[in-house]
């Protein structure tokens, strides 16, 4: 099976702007819309993965190391090995050091698990199985090291300081550590320390896993959206025009907008600049336009003529299925909800939910992108 390097045609040395460079050409090449063979599509969809975890330089440090791991390098491993041999008269009994050392072949495992996890944004598996490396092997920096990127990659830079430290301290002569640690001291020294509250000093702290605050972050914001639903119930408005009120036009946007930026923060779906293709072909519309286009004057029938087109045609993302899917189900659920019109608001309230649903996708996006 070919890696993403082969996959795009350049070698594991090739610069940013060269991967960039030659994800263009292909793309190019192999869209749907200009090439519709079923080899084309395939090879089409292997592009856009290689190139979304080679155009991010933390992922393709990971990915790098992957491809290290699969070749059967162990990197940084430091095992507590027998100095010397038993005599030859003793009985060839494993000595301590021997029997506490684990399997080189089931550590390597792991930290496969931990890499290919983290390249596929499941961050809880990759903290998961960086956990399981530590414990097979606690003097061994690699699971240290994923552990701090997972926690980095949340937002938990305390955290993330801390891991990077244990792991440095068995690695210390290894670059990307020290770059890794020198970043996150640089962001917590910008970051005020609060004082502390004298009413609040003697209180017990509650401390929660950091996953655990991811989790309770991602809740709130969907028990905003079903508010947002109750709400079109309980306090409809009165209604104006098409028998919509200027409440259900705020529950529409706001729904809409925090389903974008909450599937595009969980990764549930790619960023916006993959999923819709944007770019124009002589004086033709791109397919993005029209379909965001079509979709701002009658939601249903973008759904319906995008199916049409992927039964006929191929080339479906799961990122759109994904994005039409929640939005009509939202979209449903206003209407059954919303007491004065149900029609209209089945037909239309698509048009401003999924346009709101693309802001907060986009915004997603770039707060994602900001280093």
């Amino acid at each position: 099976m070919q890696n993403h390097y082969e996959v795009l045609g350049l070698s594991i040395h090739a610069t940013q702007e060269a991967i960039r460079r030659r994800y263009r050409e292909l793309v190019r090449q192999y869209h749907p819309d200009v090439n519709p063979s079923p080899q084309a599509r395939e090879k089409f969809l292997q592009i856009q993965e290689a190139y979304q975890v080679l155009s991010d330089p933390e992922r393709r440090r990971h990915y790098d190391a992957l491809l290290r791991l699969r070749m059967g390098e162990l990197p940084s491993a430091r095992y507590s090995q027998p100095r010397t041999q038993p005599p030859r008269s003793q009985p060839s009994e494993p000595s301590r050091s021997q029997r506490s050392s684990p399997p080189v072949d089931e550590l390597r495992r792991v930290i496969i698990q931990a890499e290919r996890a983290f390249l596929q944004g499941r961050m809880q598996d990759a903290l998961y199985w960086a956990k399981q490396a530590t414990r097979l092997a606690p003097r061994h920096a690699k699971g240290h090291e994923i552990i701090g990127d997972v926690y980095r990659t949340q937002g938990h830079y305390d955290a993330a300081m801390n891991a990077y430290t244990y792991a440095i301290q068995l690695d210390p002569n290894n670059p990307d550590l020290q770059r890794k640690l020198e970043s996150m001291l640089e962001l917590t020294r910008m970051k005020p320390a609060a004082p502390p509250t004298p009413l609040l000093r003697n209180l017990p702290a509650l401390k929660l896993p950091p996953e655990w605050k991811l989790y309770a972050a991602q809740s709130l914001g969907w028990g905003a959206v079903l508010f947002l639903l109750t709400l079109a119930y309980t306090v409809p408005g009165t209604p104006l025009l098409l028998g919509w009120s200027l409440n259900l036009l705020v529950y529409l946007g706001l729904a809409g907008f925090l389903t974008g930026f909450l599937m595009a923060v969980s990764r549930w779906i790619a960023p916006i600049g993959d999923a819709f293709p944007w770019q124009r072909r002589g004086g033709q519309i791109s397919a993005g336009g029209a379909l965001v286009g079509l979709s701002a004057l009658c939601f249903p029938f973008a759904m319906l003529l995008y199916t049409l087109l992927a039964l006929t045609q191929g080339g479906l993302s799961r990122s759109v299925v994904r994005v039409f899917g929640v939005g009509g189900a939202l979209t449903l659920g206003f209407a059954l909800l919303y007491p004065h019109d149900w029609l209209y608001t089945a037909l239309f309230g698509g048009n401003l939910l999924f346009l709101s649903l693309l802001g907060g996708w986009y915004l997603a996006d770039n707060l994602r992108l900001t280093p």
